[in-house]
């Protein structure tokens, strides 16, 4: 038996001529029914009813095709699966990310290149704005961007990574600590650190709004200045949850996240962005598989 006998059985099956099956497949009507009768001998079973008119199938014959429609279609699995593959052995991946995601995405890159060595991956860093132009202008693969669900571009095709809400991020000395979320009142003559985003500076305008003696002293696109001023200085900044939980330990450790009121239900994602209507190719399919596998 082999693959082949089965495509001639399940082809004269569906047409019920033996004469369409020879015709499809460029070869003489005696080879397909000696292919099939071949067939029958190895099954020890009986797949066609023959006659004048044509070819039924028998109920062995019936039972037989369900088997061999699943045969044929798991080769055809097989056969793309090893195609990919062999895409995959070499190329490039060009991948732009916001602050934060990095040390994340290395360690998908570290174990992709391990598997894949001859694979060249390439990570840039910017903001959200630049991270969307890289891919629109086909600079990058791929980008990962941190936006609420509302007012998406159509431009891109977005895939939800991670789901998570904007927090106060305070080191692990300050009494804002204690707190189980801040709403705004509690936030008096506090220096503020801003990451340069109009989600995050949004939410910083609300809260200090007022006479608090509140104060932004610092915008940047710099993450890590940012992180450095709240653990080493008196500063608070705000940021999403996952950004914060995909901080270095020796970090993360040095810092307490504290829920906002007004954006506990208004949540905010980490999300793949690819440039619409392009074809996804295989290297960077399977490399957005592993680094998903990575952040579950």
């Amino acid at each position: 038996m082999n693959v082949i006998q089965l495509q001639y059985f399940i082809d004269s099956a569906e047409s019920g001529s033996f004469t369409e099956t020879a015709r499809k497949h460029g070869i003489t009507v005696p080879a397909i029914s000696q292919s099939i009768s071949q067939l029958e001998n190895e099954l020890e079973a009986t797949l066609f009813t023959r006659s004048k008119k044509g070819i039924v199938p028998t109920q062995d014959g019936f039972k037989a095709m369900k088997y061999a429609r699943t045969i044929l279609s798991n080769v055809r699995n097989m056969r793309e699966e090893l195609s990919n593959s062999k895409q995959i052995d070499t190329g490039n991946i060009v991948i732009a990310t916001i602050p934060g995601m990095i040390s994340l995405v290395t360690s998908t890159t570290i174990a992709f290149m391990s598997i894949y060595p001859h694979v060249n991956v390439q990570l840039f860093e910017g903001d959200n704005t630049a991270v969307m132009n890289q891919v629109m202008k086909g600079e990058a693969n791929m980008g990962f961007v941190s936006f609420a669900r509302d007012h998406l571009d159509e431009a891109y095709t977005w895939e939800p990574v991670i789901r998570g809400e904007a927090v106060i991020v305070v080191n692990k000395h300050s009494p804002l600590r204690f707190l189980d979320e801040i709403t705004g009142p509690e936030l008096t003559n506090e220096v503020f650190v801003i990451y340069k985003d109009a989600y995050i500076e949004r939410i910083a305008g609300e809260l200090i709004a007022g006479d608090t003696g509140n104060r932004i002293a610092l915008t940047t696109n710099n993450l890590e200045a940012i992180m450095q001023m709240v653990t080493r200085g008196n500063a608070i900044t705000i940021g999403t949850d996952y950004i914060v939980n995909a901080l270095p330990e020796p970090l993360r450790s040095e810092l307490v996240s504290v829920p906002i009121g007004k954006y506990r239900h208004s949540p905010n994602y980490l999300w793949r962005v690819t440039k619409k209507d392009v074809e996804v190719s295989a290297i960077i399919k399977e490399f957005t598989q592993r680094l998903f596998a990575d952040l579950e």
